[in-house]
């Protein structure tokens, strides 16, 4: 007769459901017995706990998350320890990332694009400002919530990440997004950062990632020794403009690429046409290309976003992943 699994407990947070397993732990739907409140409980196992490998780094950037207060960057409850492990107490946002919604091929259009991430740029201006890098901006990170709020989750997990290893993949780091620098270990500024927001606008607006390849390795060696390339020799109808600026954003030299995200996005959106004022605004999840109706369905969404840490870990260095999306059926 099999043994029931015993359900675990977080403080005085009680579990509700296990949501998703991963090399670096589990991640639960809990709830808290007083305040009715559910929050989702990130709890990091004893073999990632044990690696200190970025624990310095990683550590030091928490500290710069203490102060970061953004609508547009998700909030952290609670940080605390089970023992020997930490776990993470976040708040629950209904919604789904960017990730689930990017069809490959599907093209949309460009003006919607960026209104959708000018608050993810506000959100890496704002934090920029205060010294403090992203560092794995991609589409599993961005959060679409069904109130139409865009928000940027993985806030100091791009410290730690390591690299996946196929394209586009959705997990610790996926290189399809990550600037040159960062893939061969280089210091970082906020222009990593810029470069990643590119490459996700580059994947929206024409339906394919910027370097396409079998492996990470081939990923890496694109990115290293070819320039970006057009969108609009992907979607003929763009603007030349409109793409001269993305590839410059994804130049190989930081020096080359905008000053600030907010710069990226004011330069792309002056090179566009805006519709005319009777005109119904058009979603950015119509697709530029017309190639039929994509339909949103609700989802839980759980993440991890680094902005209220209220003390410091000590001691053991974290590895935290960001894959917090999940369908709730009968939610």
């Amino acid at each position: 007769m099999p043994v029931a699994k015993t359900t675990p407990r977080f403080g005085a947070y009680r579990v509700l459901r296990e949501v998703d397993q991963d090399s670096l732990g589990t991640l639960y739907e809990a709830e808290h017995p007083r305040l009715h409140k559910k929050v989702a409980v990130r709890s990091i196992g004893a073999a990632a706990a044990r690696d200190v490998t970025h624990s310095r780094r990683f550590l030091l950037e928490l500290r710069s998350y203490v102060a970061l207060e953004h609508p547009a960057i998700p909030r952290l409850y609670e940080l605390t320890y089970q023992g020997d492990c930490p776990y993470l107490v976040t708040e629950i946002i209904p919604g789904k990332t960017l990730d689930d919604a990017l069809n490959e091929g599907d093209q949309h259009d460009p003006l919607g694009v960026i209104e959708l991430l000018e608050p993810i740029a506000s959100a890496l201006d704002y934090a920029h400002a205060r010294a403090t890098i992203h560092r794995d901006v991609k589409p599993a990170n961005i959060l679409l919530a069904e109130d139409g709020r865009t928000m940027l989750t993985g806030f100091g997990l791009g410290t730690i990440a390591s690299f996946s290893n196929g394209p586009g993949a959705a997990g610790p780091m996926a290189p399809d997004y990550v600037a040159p620098e960062r893939l061969v270990g280089r210091e970082v500024d906020s222009r990593a950062d810029i470069y990643s927001l590119a490459a996700v606008i580059f994947h929206a607006v024409t339906g394919q990632r910027p370097f396409t390849s079998r492996s990470w390795i081939e990923t890496l060696s694109r990115r290293l020794y070819e320039p970006p390339p057009s969108s609009s020799d992907i979607v003929a109808d763009l603007p030349e403009e409109f793409s001269q600026n993305l590839q410059q954003a994804m130049d190989r030299d930081p020096a080359r690429r905008p000053a600030s995200a907010g710069e990226l996005l004011a330069r792309l959106r002056a090179t566009l046409d805006a519709p005319p004022q009777t005109e119904e605004k058009i979603h950015w999840l119509h697709p530029h290309m017309h190639r039929g109706s994509m339909v949103v369905s609700g989802v839980l969404v759980f993440l991890v976003g680094i902005a209220g840490v209220t003390w410091l870990l000590d001691g053991a260095g974290l590895s935290l992943m960001v894959k917090f999306s999940h369908v709730i059926g009968g939610h």
